[in-house]
């Protein structure tokens, strides 16, 4: 498996503000007043677990949940009730926006991959990277370097359709990196929108984030993208309770 790395730092953007404080690494939540961090990432993830099959072995794991039923059901007299232990089938693949206007959100993503990372909840776990939209390539490192690139055809010949998919990414690019190439004679084929179809075909449980909330700059050009990216996956601002949400639905086949 290829060696995970974070977010890297760079240049300031210049088309929008941070919403990062300087020195931490907490966000509020746009919608509410919870705290993006590290901790409200990880409770989110560990609800992964309760997917997780249970393997044929003692009953060594203590059921919190019975544990309480069984105790009430005791009239108040302590009850334990253990389980089989189970065992981590999640597969999880995270692809993340690298560069560009993701910049202003790189501890948002740092914060994401370390509760992923840190996380003992998945069987297996692919990190990569890409910039504003699926190409040919994916990256394993998020600087984008060639040399450290791997072909996106790979993902789909080597990587099984049961991974759940998250992406991360504001979604916001010329129009023409979704449908044909940077500019008049420099088409992409296939084109963006043809990789982020394969994906969501291929990986029947895809949810993609984004750090920022759209409705201001739907009617712009950049705006024109996120509508329509929206119109092929499920997309939603990163909030703590759109994550507990996507976790539900990344375990639910369509």
């Amino acid at each position: 498996m290829e060696s995970l790395r974070g977010i890297r730092g760079g240049g300031q953007s210049r088309k929008r503000l941070t919403m990062s404080v300087a020195g931490e690494r907490r966000f509020r939540d746009f919608r509410g007043d919870n705290v993006l961090n590290l901790r409200s990432f990880q409770t989110a993830f560990r609800k992964l677990r309760q997917f997780s099959s249970r393997v044929d072995a003692p009953r060594t794991e203590l059921d919190l949940d019975e544990t309480v039923r069984a105790t009430g059901d005791n009239a108040g007299t302590l009850d334990l009730v253990y389980a089989k232990p189970r065992k981590n089938t999640v597969k999880l693949m995270l692809l993340m926006d690298s560069g560009g206007s993701m910049e202003p959100f790189m501890h948002l993503s740092t914060t994401l991959f370390q509760a992923v990372d840190r996380s003992n909840h998945f069987k297996d776990l692919r990190v990569y990277y890409f910039h504003n939209i699926f190409k040919k390539r994916m990256y394993t490192t998020p600087e984008i370097d060639y040399n450290d690139s791997i072909p996106t055809e790979w993902l789909f010949q080597n990587l099984h359709s049961d991974y759940k998919v998250i992406v991360v990414g504001d979604a916001q690019m010329a129009p023409r990196e979704l449908t044909g190439g940077y500019y008049p004679g420099h088409e992409l084929t296939p084109t963006g929108l043809t990789w982020l179809r394969r994906f969501r075909d291929h990986y029947k449980r895809l949810v993609w984030f984004t750090p920022s909330d759209n409705d201001p700059i739907a009617h712009t050009v950049w705006g024109a993208s996120y509508s329509m990216i929206k119109k092929e996956v499920d997309i939603m601002p990163l909030t703590v309770d759109n994550l507990s949400l996507a976790v539900k639905k990344l375990m639910v086949a369509r």
